[in-house]
């Protein structure tokens, strides 16, 4: 495997080509705007004529392009898949339904298939060409002119800010983020409150409940999963929201790795504006029940602090802590539910964590991070984030690849460039190195390197 110290000789070159990448993209869409009046578009013009022949029927369609490189991607000098080079093509069509008022059918359709220059052990080198359905639903709103919206069947969920609740299909990368389910949502207009009431039902198994196109047998978990989540959110406050939740979730083992527990998780969320430029965010959430054997006590916390400046470049100054508790043995920590997804690093969750456990699950962790944002120019965003990152237990002490010497797992950098060329394509260029501390021994003390770049058409 390429040393990871050529890796990070080889970063400013990957940017410069990824950015050429990005700029070549800008002209050639400037270009195409040029030919028309600014005002116009003709994709949102056929689309709106489109709409208005079928009023009862509304389409539409994306297609992402990712190229990823990483090096070193679980710390493991003599991993041979440790340096990988591929890109990702997802495709997206879907279509709602509207055969009477506040009644919808929704449905859509996606593939991702990928291709990898690297490592040669990949093979095929072209994998995961098949297309499911990743929504599939009614829903009903206002039945009988009730405060009540009701949908049932295959839909996407984020609850809060997405930290426990937005993935059930966390095998499947970014392509879907699909929950089985059944969600009741009651409105309290006058208290300013919605209180959801969600069954669940996921089956690692993607052919369950609709069997995939050119089916691939690709597991969408490691584990079927069922969930009662009970999710009240307030706005009665003036500038704040104020969430409060019970959640359960049950695990029935598929895969090896996967789990058998009974969760039980309780939670208060507050998101205020604690003035015109200062703004807060803080969860808590005690955590009891059993996995695989071992009794659950833990606590996961989760708070942000932004200060936004109110400029002509949009400056934002932001500080946040998030805590994850471990324990003596891995399965008692604070388990992220369907939180598993890269919220704050592609590097570290879903590749380095994956050395503890399972991907995207980042659990025994105490995260302190500093960033800034700001826009250079309309169409542009900058973020820049700096982590500190700490284990609650040295669980592993004295295993291999774990040293005796402490719990500080590294530094962590991480940056990106989005860029939005029209109203419909956007673009990213995304950078992170890892830096490991002294809770790893000699045989993972490189560094890690994980770059990105997006291209994003819908219509």
């Amino acid at each position: 495997m390429t040393d990871s110290r050529d890796a990070l000789s080889k970063l400013p070159a990957l940017i410069v080509a990824g950015a050429l990448c990005l700029t070549a993209t800008v002209a050639a869409a400037k270009e195409e705007i040029e030919q028309e009046p600014e005002e116009y578009c003709g994709l949102c013009e056929a689309k709106k004529r489109f709409h208005e022949l079928t009023p009862w029927l509304k389409m539409g369609m994306d297609f992402r392009f990712r190229h990823i490189y990483q090096d070193n991607r679980r710390l493991r000098k003599d991993d041979a898949t440790g340096d990988r080079n591929w890109q990702r093509y997802r495709g997206r069509l879907w279509a709602s339904v509207t055969p009477i008022e506040n009644l919808e059918f929704n449905i859509r359709l996606a593939a991702e298939p990928r291709y990898f220059f690297k490592p040669d052990s990949m093979d095929p080198q072209y994998i995961r060409d098949e297309a499911l359905f990743d929504q599939f639903n009614i829903k009903w709103t206002r039945p009988g002119n009730l405060p009540v919206t009701v949908t049932t069947g295959r839909q996407d969920m984020r609850l809060g800010d997405g930290w426990l609740i937005t993935r059930g299909t966390p095998r499947d990368g970014s392509r879907t983020n699909f929950f089985d389910a059944i969600r009741t949502t009651l409105h309290f207009e006058q208290a300013k409150t919605d209180l959801d009431l969600i069954y669940l039902r996921n089956h690692a198994n993607s052919s369950w409940f609709i069997r995939p196109f050119h089916d691939r047998d690709l597991d969408l978990s490691e584990q079927d999963e069922t969930g009662v989540i009970v999710y009240g959110s307030n706005k009665s406050l003036s500038g704040a929201t104020i969430d409060g939740y019970f959640i359960y979730k049950h695990d029935d083992r598929v895969a090896a790795d996967g789990n058998n527990a009974d969760i039980y998780t309780f939670g208060g969320r507050i998101d205020a504006a604690l003035s015109e430029k200062w703004k807060a965010t803080a969860e808590i959430a005690p955590q009891f029940g059993r996995k695989n054997g071992v009794n659950i006590d833990a606590l996961g916390a989760n708070a942000k602090l932004s200060y936004h400046l109110k400029d002509k470049l949009n400056n934002c100054l932001r500080m946040a802590y998030e805590y994850r508790s471990g324990d003596s043995r891995r399965d008692g920590a604070f388990d992220i539910l369907w939180g598993r997804w890269a919220q704050w690093s592609d590097a570290f969750i879903g590749h380095i964590d994956t050395i503890e456990g399972q991907s995207h699950r980042a659990a025994n962790i105490h995260r302190v991070n500093f960033g800034w944002s700001f826009d250079p120019t309309e169409k542009t965003t900058v973020l820049a984030d700096y982590h500190l990152l700490f284990a609650d237990r040295n669980t592993f002490s004295g295993t291999a690849g774990f040293s005796q010497s402490g719990p500080f797992r590294g530094h962590l950098l991480t940056a990106l460039l989005k860029y939005k060329f029209s109203h419909h394509l956007s673009g990213h260029l995304k950078g992170e190195v890892f830096f490991p501390g002294n809770y790893y021994d000699h045989t993972r003390n490189d560094p890690a390197v994980y770059i990105q770049y997006e291209l994003v058409f819908s219509w």
